[in-house]
C-alpha cells in the first residue's frame, strides 16, 4: 500500500514538475535548408591570385531557435552546418536578453549590415572595397562579442557592438550604429574603431577607423538601395584610405547592383575597382521551399602607379530547398 502510494506522489510530482516547465519554457523550433552553389570564375585578380574554372560548395543548415517571455524576454539561435567538404561549422549561436525597450544580445552573430547588398548571391571584387564591416561580427571562436541595442522610440535604434579578443591574429573594437525605420524608408549610420586581421593577409593585423551610410526606399514596385563607407586602414606593410559605393534595385526576384572602390594606399598605388552584379531567383518546378538562382558578377580593378588593369567574371547557379 505504502509502495502505491509513493509511487502515486512521485508520479503526481513529476506531472506537475513537467507542466511547469512546459509553461516557463517555450519550445524550440526547427528549421532547415540545403544549398548548392556550382560556380565558374575567370581572370586574375590584381595580387595575381586566381581561382579559373568549375567549382562546387554545399552545406546543410539545421537552426534552432527559441524565445521566451513578453515584456521581459530571452531568445537564443544556433545554426549548425555540414559542409560538402565534410567539415561541419556553426554559423550563428548566440542568446539574447532584455525588453521591448533594449537588448543584449551576446555569442557569434552579425551585427547591423552598414553595406547591405540585397540577394548577394555572387558578389567579387578584382580588388578591396571597403563596406565598414570590418568588426561587424562572426570572428574565430575566442572572440567575445556583444551587441547592445537601446530602442530609442519612432523606429529609431541605437547598436552598440565591441568585439574584444586576446589574439592579436583577429579582431576588437566596437562598433555603434543608429538605425531608422519607418513605412518605406530604412537607413542606417555607423562607425568602427579597431583591428582585425584580413583572411588574405595571414598574420598581418589592420587597424581601421570608418564610417558608412545606407538608404533604402520601397517603391512598391522596387526597392533602391545606396550605400557608402569611408575608412583608413594601418598596418606594417601599407596605410590604405578606402571607401566605397553602391548602388542596387530590387524588384520581385530580380537584383541588380554597381559597386565601385577606391583605395588610396602609400605603397603599389591607388586602386580603382568596379563591379557589376545581377542575380534572379525564382521558384524550382513550383515546389515549396525550393528555388534556383542563376547570378553573374563582374569586376575589374586598376592600378594608378603601374596602370595594370585586371578583370574577373564569375557565373553561379544556386539551388535551394528549405525543408
Amino acid at each position: 500500500m505504502n509502495h502505491t502510494i509513493n509511487f502515486s506522489l512521485r508520479a503526481t510530482a513529476t506531472a506537475a514538475a513537467m507542466s511547469l516547465c512546459s509553461i516557463a519554457i517555450a519550445a524550440p523550433a526547427f528549421d532547415a535548408n540545403i544549398e548548392f552553389d556550382n560556380t565558374y570564375r575567370s581572370g586574375t585578380k590584381v595580387d595575381n591570385t586566381t581561382d579559373e574554372g568549375m567549382s562546387q560548395g554545399g552545406r546543410v543548415e539545421l537552426n534552432v531557435s527559441g524565445k521566451a517571455g513578453a515584456n521581459l524576454f530571452v531568445n537564443a539561435r544556433t545554426s549548425l552546418l555540414a559542409k560538402k567538404d565534410g567539415t561541419a561549422a556553426t554559423d550563428d549561436m548566440w542568446v539574447q536578453v532584455g525588453s521591448a525597450k533594449g537588448d543584449v544580445k551576446l555569442g557569434r552573430f552579425e551585427a547591423a549590415d552598414l553595406f547591405p547588398l540585397a540577394q548577394d548571391t555572387l558578389i567579387n571584387h578584382a580588388g578591396n572595397v571597403y563596406y565598414g564591416n570590418a568588426l561587424r561580427g562572426r570572428k574565430d571562436a575566442s572572440v567575445f562579442h556583444a551587441a547592445g541595442t537601446i530602442n530609442l522610440g519612432s523606429g529609431l535604434s541605437l547598436e552598440v557592438g565591441v568585439i574584444e579578443t586576446k589574439s592579436l591574429a583577429s579582431a576588437s573594437g566596437i562598433r555603434p550604429v543608429l538605425s531608422y525605420a519607418a513605412g518605406p524608408l530604412s537607413a542606417r549610420l555607423g562607425f568602427e574603431s579597431g583591428h582585425f586581421a584580413p583572411a588574405t593577409v595571414g598574420g598581418v593585423t589592420n587597424d581601421v577607423r570608418g564610417v558608412a551610410a545606407s538608404l533604402g526606399y520601397d517603391f512598391g514596385s522596387f526597392k533602391l538601395t545606396g550605400n557608402y563607407a569611408s575608412g583608413k586602414t594601418d598596418s606594417a606593410l601599407s596605410d590604405k584610405r578606402q571607401s566605397g559605393f553602391a548602388v542596387t534595385a530590387a524588384t520581385g526576384g530580380l537584383v541588380v547592383g554597381v559597386i565601385a572602390g577606391k583605395t588610396d594606399q602609400n605603397v603599389g598605388g591607388d586602386e580603382k575597382v568596379q563591379t557589376f552584379y545581377a542575380s534572379y531567383s525564382m521558384p524550382l518546378f513550383d515546389i515549396k521551399g525550393a528555388t534556383i538562382t542563376p547570378a553573374l558578377s563582374s569586376s575589374s580593378a586598376k592600378l594608378s602607379q603601374t596602370g595594370v588593369k585586371t578583370q574577373e567574371t564569375a557565373f553561379r547557379l544556386r539551388l535551394n530547398y528549405a525543408f
